[in-house]
């Protein structure tokens, strides 16, 4: 009774288990983050009530909902769709429904959990300032929101990794029903019929089991030979980049963050945010506009694509330790590589400015690059720690966590001095040139850690 169910609980536990042990730093500062996301939550809450702000819990609603879909649907490929022991499973007498359901078991479980984690430590935060809410329907609908989540998040995992990608048309059909009628009685009916959606789905279960959509390979009519070890790894790299689209999508994002807080920052946006709000964003300046999106920006490009250039060594790994080179020019290939999602991400300084009017030009220029830097210095060496590990998200939310505290600080400082523009100017230049000693610091880093891990590893085989 309920075997795969203990056997997926009982995994994950032994793996949270072992990456604390591994990264207590990590879970340490994730922790932190969790508590003071809660707090200032809290504290915004208090801030609404002391100056009549009313807020609008279906907004509220709808952001819990998607954040938690997400979540759902990254924990069903996780543990079904890419999970090879599951093949064990699959394979015994048992029937492949309750198989895949007990799967689905665990992460409404672990999901209806973070929920009442979360909720509990925003109650208690509410508690210990003083505010007193009567919210039980609310919450009540709150939580029926984040089991719809559940529910729906499985059933995108299995049909978007198929070939029968149409069935997900009575998803957006879903949501869009949710967003006009989310009272509690519409909430039920609506749950009701996802579920009997997802039993359906669980039934066409084997549809999106390790698929993989594959390409026709084109013959290659040039082999391409580069001796040079550098060019070598910036030829890999900047293929990856391109085969996964991602630059293209850097592209956009720049685009669309420039645009959007460009319009934000030069307009006014009394037309767009709702009255409840827009006391919170006539005090925001232009900078602070921009101060979001390069923040949006760096996290995309700069710590993400950093991380991923070490974390998809997982099966190269081995390859990377026995070359005759040093690995201090693998590190720096892979810096070199990182120039092409910067450049990619200047549209965004073009739209921003450009909507502006060009107000602080200097200071757009030097935030990006401060900020590209700063995510390069501080992802380099702890990628170079968890090479050859996969993707872990936890490690981007740490590193996310740093990088607002380092970028706020940087702000603020420039905040307090920009009134002269000498100073500010010293100021620009002395951080620019400090952070270009630390990018070479943290490079030496990396390669010192590759070269540790690397001994380490074979001291204990």
């Amino acid at each position: 009774m309920l075997e795969t169910y203990n056997t997926v609980l009982i995994n994950a536990s032994r793996n949270l288990k072992k990456n604390i042990e591994n990264t207590p730093l990590l879970y340490f500062l994730f922790t932190i983050m969790i508590i003071f996301s809660m707090g200032m939550m809290a504290m915004l809450t208090l801030f609404f009530i002391n100056n009549n702000v009313e807020i609008e819990l279906n907004d509220v609603f709808f952001i819990i909902f998607f954040m938690f879909l997400m979540k759902s649907s990254y924990d069903f490929y996780r543990y079904f769709n890419k999970s090879n022991p599951v093949t064990y499973s699959l394979s015994t007498p048992v029937t492949q429904f309750k198989t895949v359901f007990e799967i689905f078991l665990v992460i409404f479980w672990i999901q209806l959990g973070i929920w009442v984690l979360f909720s509990t430590i925003y109650h208690i935060s509410l508690i210990g300032i003083g505010i007193s809410l009567n919210l039980e329907i609310t919450y009540i609908q709150f939580t029926l929101g984040v089991i719809l989540s559940t529910i729906i998040g499985p059933i995108i995992a299995i049909h978007f990794f198929s070939k029968k990608k149409y069935r997900l048309i009575p998803i957006p059909i879903i949501i869009a029903t949710l967003y006009y009628f989310n009272d509690l009685i519409s909430i039920l009916i609506i749950l009701g019929i996802s579920f009997i959606y997802l039993l359906w789905s669980l039934t066409n279960i084997l549809d999106c089991y390790q698929y993989v959509n594959r390409k026709q390979r084109k013959e290659e009519k040039l082999q391409v030979w580069i001796n040079n070890i550098k060019k070598t790894v910036f030829y890999k790299e900047t293929i990856i980049l391109y085969r996964d689209r991602l630059l293209f999508s850097i592209i956009f994002t720049a685009i669309s963050l420039g645009v959007i807080s460009g319009y934000l920052a030069g307009f006014d946006n009394n037309s767009i945010f709702p009255e409840s709000i827009q006391l919170l964003t006539d005090r925001l300046t232009f900078s602070a506009y921009a101060f979001v999106g390069i923040y949006i920006l760096t996290i995309y490009t700069s710590v993400f694509i950093s991380l991923s250039f070490f974390l998809n060594e997982e099966k190269t790994l081995w390859l990377i330790h026995h070359l005759p080179i040093k690995t201090k020019k693998i590190v720096q290939a892979k810096f070199y590589s990182l120039l092409l999602p910067v450049i990619c991400s200047i549209p965004f300084i073009a739209y921003f400015t450009a909507l502006t009017t060009a107000k602080s030009f200097d200071f757009v220029i030097w935030f990006f690059i401060f900020s590209f830097l700063a995510g390069v210095i501080i992802t380099f060496p702890l990628g170079a720690k968890y090479v050859g590990k996969k993707s872990d998200i936890l490690l981007l939310y740490s590193i996310s966590l740093l990088m607002f505290i380092i970028l706020s600080v940087g702000f603020s400082i420039q905040s307090l001095i920009q009134n002269n523009y000498q100073k500010l100017l010293l100021f620009y230049t002395i951080s620019i040139i400090l952070e270009i000693i630390l990018l070479f610091v943290s490079i030496e880093i990396s390669s010192g850690i590759l070269v540790i891990r690397y001994k380490k590893n074979t001291y204990i085989q």
